[in-house]
């Protein structure tokens, strides 16, 4: 993903801004400044307490989303180490019960490259690992250990297999939305209501008005696309990479 993948949302940013401004200039046009002028003060109050009520709300959902991504991100990477450590584990084993534990591990990181990051960017839930993970969990789970050290290595392997298990689980829940529809709605009559305030004022030079008109709708319009991009971790422009599945799979290649 790339800057490319934004052009769509800073289209409809500069669209809203160049709407928000032509608006604006057609009120300017049929109204005196001097009208507009007696209302600032009423004006201002308002607009700073609307200002200050939207502001914190979009703020605190910039920082949720964020923390949603930045803990897929973290999440991806526990469930990346859960399949490395437990293809080291699994050493330990008899060949007849490690090599098949191999090879569904390399199954699963197929699946989960291949198959499931292309559906959760579709925004639909991942199912085609769950066999190949189950069969991993139940291989480790029978095996029947004969010394120490291969028990040791199965309480090991155990305990990434639930890390893994873990992980894929909420992987699955971070790709579901936290901002519900009511929300998004709230927020766009939050916007509207800031920009509309902004209408009000009466200013001797309405060009700057109408600049700053311009880049209030372009900030709010921003801000919107960062909620909207990191709500999607594994989709859009900002979505979780999958280095850390590429970069596995080759070492995993050079371990025998």
């Amino acid at each position: 993903m790339g800057w490319t993948s934004l052009l769509p949302e800073i289209g409809i940013i500069v669209a809203i801004a160049l709407l928000a401004v032509g608006l604006h200039f057609i009120l300017q046009s049929r109204t005196k400044y001097e009208v507009l002028r007696k209302h600032n003060d009423v004006a201002g109050y308002l607009f700073s307490a609307v200002g200050t009520i939207f502001a914190v709300v979009l703020g605190f959902l910039v920082i949720i989303v964020w923390q949603k991504f930045d803990g897929a991100v973290g999440n991806a990477q526990v469930e990346v180490a859960a399949v490395s450590d437990l293809y080291r584990d699994v050493a330990a084993y008899p060949q007849a019960e490690r090599e098949p534990i191999r090879r569904e591990l390399h199954e699963y990181m197929d699946t989960v490259a291949a198959v499931e990051w292309p559906a959760m960017a579709a925004g639909k839930e991942p199912t085609a690992s769950v066999r190949v993970l189950e069969l991993i969990a139940y291989n480790v789970d029978r095996f029947k250990p004969a010394s120490l050290v291969e028990q040791d290595a199965q309480d090991k392997s155990m305990d990434q297999v639930q890390r893994l298990l873990d992980a894929r689980r909420l992987r699955i829940h971070q790709n579901e939305p936290s901002v519900p529809p009511i929300l998004w709605f709230a927020l766009v009559v939050g916007a509207g209501a800031v920009i509309g305030f902004a209408f009000m004022f009466g200013v001797e030079n309405r060009t700057s008005q109408l600049l700053m008109t311009g880049v209030l709708a372009i900030v709010i319009g921003l801000l919107f696309v960062v909620i909207y991009e990191f709500d999607s971790p594994f989709s859009g422009a900002v979505g979780v990479p999958l280095d850390g599945w590429l970069a596995l799979h080759e070492r995993l290649t050079q371990i025998h």
